[in-house]
C-alpha cells in the first residue's frame, strides 16, 4: 500500500466516525467512498455495516462495476450514485451521501440551501436540487441523472431522499457534509420564524473563499480527528 493510499484510508476511517457522531450514520444506508485522484476504483465499507462499526481492516476496494477488488465482503449495491459521479468528475476524490434529518427535510420541501449564514456560505452558488425520485438507485441510469444534476457543484439535495457532498479530499467532503446538515437545520428554523435574510453575494463569496482555504480546512480537519479520537481511542491506533 502506497503512502498516499494509507493517508486516504486513514482519513476515510475517521470520516465515518465523525459523521456517525454528527448523527448522519443513516443506519446501514449511508454512503462514504474515496479514491486516489483519477482512479477507476474506490474504497468504501462493507454493505450491512454501520458507520460506527467501520474499522480499518473492514475497508473494501471496489471497481466501478461494484466488484470487490481488495478486502472481504461487498459494497452497498446503490453505489452507482458514486461511480457515475466519479466518471463525470475527475476532480472528485471523496463522495458522501447521508440521510440527515435536516437535509432530508429541506429536500422534501423542494428547497435548496440558501446563503443565510456565514458557515453555510461554503455552499454559496455550489449546491443544487435533484427534483426527482424514482425509488432506490440500483442502476447506472439513475446514477447518471444524479451526476448530471450535481454538475460542477459540491453539494446536492435529493428530493424525498437525502443529501450528497463531493470534495477534492476526504476532509473537504466530510466537513462539507457536517456544514450542510447544520446549515439546513438553521434554515428550517429560520424559515419557521420569518422570511429568510440572505447574505450579500459578495460577503457570501468572501466567506466561502476563507472557509475553503486549504490551511483552514486542514486545521478544522485535524480538530475533528482529534475530537473523535478522544471518544473512540481505537482511531488513534491508525494514526
Amino acid at each position: 500500500m502506497s503512502e498516499a493510499e494509507g493517508r486516504l484510508k486513514h482519513d476515510l476511517l475517521h470520516a465515518y466516525h465523525i459523521l456517525d457522531a454528527d448523527g448522519q450514520a443513516s443506519g446501514i444506508a449511508g454512503h462514504l467512498t474515496a479514491r486516489l485522484p483519477g482512479a477507476d476504483c474506490f474504497w468504501s465499507h462493507q454493505w450491512g455495516v454501520g458507520f460506527d462499526e467501520v474499522r480499518a481492516d473492514g475497508l473494501i476496494e471496489a471497481d466501478f462495476d461494484l466488484r470487490t477488488t481488495r478486502g472481504q465482503g461487498r459494497v452497498n449495491p446503490t453505489l452507482h450514485i458514486h461511480t457515475r459521479i466519479y466518471r463525470a468528475r475527475p476532480d472528485v476524490t471523496c463522495i458522501i451521501h447521508t440521510h440527515g434529518k435536516a437535509g432530508v427535510a429541506l429536500g422534501c420541501a423542494g428547497m435548496t440551501l440558501e446563503p443565510i449564514t456565514q458557515t453555510g456560505a461554503v455552499f454559496h452558488d455550489d449546491i443544487a436540487l435533484f427534483d426527482e425520485f424514482h425509488g432506490i438507485v440500483l442502476d447506472t441510469n439513475e446514477g447518471d441523472a444524479i451526476a448530471a444534476a450535481l454538475g460542477p457543484k459540491r453539494g446536492l439535495l435529493l428530493k424525498n431522499h437525502g443529501a450528497l457532498v463531493v470534495g477534492a479530499s476526504v476532509a473537504e467532503a466530510c466537513i462539507g457534509m457536517t456544514v450542510l446538515e447544520w446549515a439546513a437545520d438553521v434554515q428550517l428554523r429560520a424559515a419557521a420564524a420569518g422570511p429568510l435574510q440572505k447574505l450579500d453575494p459578495a460577503a457570501a463569496a468572501q466567506s466561502k473563499k476563507f472557509l475553503l482555504d486549504a490551511a483552514n480546512l486542514g486545521l478544522r480537519w485535524d480538530f475533528l480527528k482529534r475530537k473523535i479520537a478522544r471518544s473512540r481511542p481505537f482511531l488513534g491506533e491508525t494514526s
